[in-house]
């Protein structure tokens, strides 16, 4: 069953139950069409029990046109992270906000998630998240309130679509309806006008096809469970029903439709008796599946849970399967290659008597045989038989070339035969080793970590590669960035960027609007920011003065006798087109003279970045 709009209702009523008033604490991305929103509920907000283990819930959305999903966990994601400018702004606009309401709009296959942002000062408009789960024309939105596009997953501009841009600054426009119907508003004269009022072309249509063109959000399988629980054949054509099966159709189609307002679903997985595979699944009440064992649940999203990550368990084995049944085989071959050229080798080793018995006969006729020759056919005196033997001879060389070209090939099959032997040997020895792999693999080709383990002996052997980087490596690229974290003597957060890229990631990626920015006027120095922690709370002197000595100490002026350090909000600070890295202009600051003061510097928490 796909991610059709029953299903989107099921879960629109659980997210709203579980989040709303939640705030977002963060959004990763761990896909190109994954999103997972990290939220914290509003009982755990307004809980006073600092003991209480703070808990945080991730909201899983994947377009993926393959598997789009969505569900929550409280599992924390553990899968590999990536970064895109989508999620730098989806950071930037929703972190710190508050979902207030989950919109299901004409019962189509989209849901607007409305959220109000962080609010520093004043009131900010709510934003609104469009997830339009519609196959491969799937799509993340985000929009201001006026309904204009802020950003999107996948832009569209006049090039790819004459009929709907998705471009900043753009009016959303929904994707079309194609003039269906919604389910949960038709009455029993609509529904049986479908049928009486259909084109003599479309008679020919089967019930159920009927059905899912006719209504938003309704997929293959849920049309096909309206006509089964009607008691009728989804292979029927609209053209074969009676007025007794209309009705019929009409009061399985009210029955669900009913259900679906009343929020009262029937989650349920469908197994394979014997692999234990989830074969379908289904939102309501499914009677299409006998043959298969049923795992009911109480809610839509424990039943989606427990699917997307089995699903996923699924995937990774396959794509596990593929890369180790690809490294097998191509390696496979490649040794039985390089075995098969050893054993020619050494045939040709075998036989280096030969090549010196030629040299001798080609000496032994030198007379007779002349420049240009291409052959010479003479007796064999080293064969006990005496018979006559045609040696091949290179006709631009002398006949004593010839045979000293065969006495060079006779000393070097000789010298070679120990060197292609101990190949051969060690060809044979990977060869085993590799099967052995292989023979393993096929019996535990379903387990994954299983696979993971003969991955990491192909690994150690060197038949692959290594997947994740050394960790040195990793803290060392995170660390480029990572500007250094003080806590002022009143609790309030200080950023020091210690280089060019630090300073233009912590300016314009970390801190926001109006948080207090500082720098050493007039000359090179560090970035500094002070974390605002809202309205209620104005920046305390003594925070000022000891950002202001940072500001003051990471700059080309930290000998001076007293630096002077500009300061104003980050909302003032700009970055000219096409600067480098570090370069800003800034407006509207105030000026402090500052003697370094290094035991303040000293007294000062470091908070190490993680």
């Amino acid at each position: 069953m796909s991610l059709d709009s029953i299903t989107l209702a099921a879960m629109r009523k659980e997210l709203l139950d579980k989040f709303t008033e939640g705030k977002i604490v963060s959004l990763i991305q761990t896909k190109k069409y994954k999103i997972i929103i990290e939220v914290k509920p509003v009982k755990f907000l307004a809980s006073n029990n600092i003991n209480k283990k703070s808990e945080i819930f991730y909201i899983h959305i994947s377009l993926d046109p393959s598997l789009p999903e969505i569900y929550f966990t409280e599992l924390k994601n553990r899968q590999k992270t990536i970064s895109s400018p989508f999620l730098t702004l989806l950071q930037n606009q929703l972190r710190g906000g508050k979902i207030l309401d989950i919109e299901h709009p004409n019962f189509d296959r989209i849901l607007h998630f409305i959220i109000r942002p962080y609010q520093k000062f004043g009131k900010l408009p709510n934003k609104i998240l469009v997830v339009e789960f519609m196959g491969k024309h799937g799509n993340m939105i985000l929009l201001k309130e006026d309904k204009t596009i802020g950003t999107a997953l996948k832009l569209i501009d006049f090039n790819i679509s004459r009929y709907r841009e998705i471009m900043p600054g753009k009016l959303y426009v929904p994707p079309p309806s194609q003039n269906k119907s919604n389910p949960l508003n038709i009455n029993r004269e609509g529904f049986l006008n479908i049928f009486n009022s259909l084109s003599a072309e479309n008679k020919d249509l089967n019930i159920w096809k009927l059905i899912q063109n006719s209504f938003t959000g309704i997929s293959p399988q849920s049309a096909k469970e309206v006509v089964l629980q009607a008691n009728l054949s989804p292979e029927k054509n609209v053209s074969e029903t009676s007025g007794v099966d209309l009705k019929m159709l009409w009061t399985s189609f009210n029955r669900i439709a009913t259900n679906i307002k009343n929020y009262n679903f029937q989650p349920a997985l469908f197994l394979d008796p014997l692999s234990k595979k989830v074969k379908a699944w289904s939102i309501i009440d499914s009677v299409q599946f006998p043959k298969y064992h049923k795992l009911t649940f109480n809610e839509a999203n424990s039943c989606l849970e427990s699917l997307f990550t089995e699903l996923e368990k699924e995937r990774e084995i396959l794509s596990m399967q593929n890369k180790l049944d690809q490294i097998i085989r191509k390696n496979m071959l490649k040794i039985n290659n390089k075995i098969n050229d050893c054993q020619k080798k050494m045939e040709e080793v075998k036989n280096c008597e030969k090549y010196k018995i030629n040299g001798e006969l080609i000496k032994a006729n030198l007379p007779s045989i002349k420049r240009g020759d291409r052959e010479i056919t003479t007796i064999n005196y080293y064969s006990t038989r005496q018979e006559n033997i045609t040696i091949p001879l290179n006709d631009k060389l002398t006949p004593l070339e010839n045979a000293r070209l065969y006495f060079k090939k006779y000393r070097k099959t000789k010298d070679s035969f120990q060197i292609i032997f101990e190949q051969l040997k060690n060809h044979k020895l990977k060869l085993a080793q590799l099967t052995e792999l292989q023979k393993l693999y096929e019996q535990e080709s379903n387990s994954l970590p299983n696979l993971l383990k003969i991955y990491n002996n192909l690994t150690k052997l060197g038949w692959a590669k290594k997947t994740t980087a050394p960790l040195k490596s990793l803290k060392k690229e995170k660390n480029r960035f990572a500007p250094v974290k003080y806590i002022s003597k009143d609790g309030w957060e200080i950023y020091v960027g210690k280089n060019n890229l630090q300073n233009d990631f912590l300016t314009f990626k970390l801190a926001s609007g109006n948080d207090t920015w500082l720098h050493a006027k007039n000359i090179q120095g560090s970035h500094i920011i002070i974390k605002n922690k809202g309205s209620k709370q104005s920046l305390p002197l003594d925070t000022l003065i000891q950002a202001a000595n940072l500001a003051a100490y990471f700059s080309k002026a930290k000998k001076d006798d007293k630096v002077l350090v500009d300061y104003t909000l980050k909302k003032h600070v700009k970055k000219p087109k096409k600067a480098r890295p570090g370069m800003v202009i800034y407006s509207q600051e105030k000026g402090l003279w500052i003697k370094i003061d290094l035991e303040e510097i000293r007294s000062m928490k470091k908070v190490s970045q993680k």
